[in-house]
């Protein structure tokens, strides 16, 4: 029966081709096994023709991991500010500019992945040393803060730069995930008449 479901699961992709036109790539497809021995390891990866492959893999820029994020999941991440940043590097930019570059370049690289995951706070530690360095230095090292990063991150009417807080942000974003997924619950339970609006009233 197992080489019977081998040879079903390769039909349908072989399917799936025929119907869509969309056809698989061996050289970029990976079979991900656990990891106890797979008595049909060989077999999997002769019919199916894919590399096999270990986790953590990267789809659309992000890792596919089954468990939480953990610091060396995101130095992809650190590496894209640390680049960025060293772009600028003796680049006169005053203050104002540097302001405006964390905010609207230096912010987005982490949006993507704030998003998808709730980012150990490591890692957001890091990514703000960087910010506060470049913003009191123009690079990345150590040095002394004019103000304390939680004060930047205050909106300009309260005395604050206006930065965004990544820690807030994120909490937001898993949040606005958490009620996308109660309100399918309830659609998919209930029907239309289930949606969250009656049911809160």
């Amino acid at each position: 029966m197992r080489g019977v479901g081998l040879i079903l699961a390769r039909c349908g992709l072989d399917l799936f081709a025929d119907v869509s036109g969309l056809h698989v790539n061996p050289g970029k497809s990976h079979l991900i096994l656990s990891n106890a021995a797979h008595p049909d390891r060989t077999r999997l990866l002769m019919i199916l023709e894919f590399q096999e492959g270990q986790l953590p893999v990267r789809y659309l820029g992000l890792p596919l991991i089954l468990s939480w994020l953990s610091l060396a999941d995101c130095r992809p991440l650190l590496k894209k500010v640390d680049d960025r940043i060293q772009g600028w590097d003796g680049a006169s930019l005053s203050f104002a500019a540097r302001v405006q570059l964390i905010k609207y370049v230096l912010m987005t690289l982490n949006t993507y992945w704030a998003m998808a995951f709730i980012l150990p706070k490591g890692i957001i530690h890091e990514i703000e040393k960087r910010l506060r360095s470049f913003l009191w230095r123009g690079t990345v090292g150590h040095g002394c803060p004019k103000a304390a990063w939680d004060h930047v991150c205050k909106p300009i009417e309260e005395g604050g730069l206006g930065v965004r807080d990544i820690l807030v942000f994120n909490l937001t974003m898993m949040s606005r995930r958490l009620w996308e997924v109660i309100q399918k619950y309830f659609q998919f339970h209930l029907g239309p008449v289930g949606r969250l609006g009656p049911i809160t009233r």
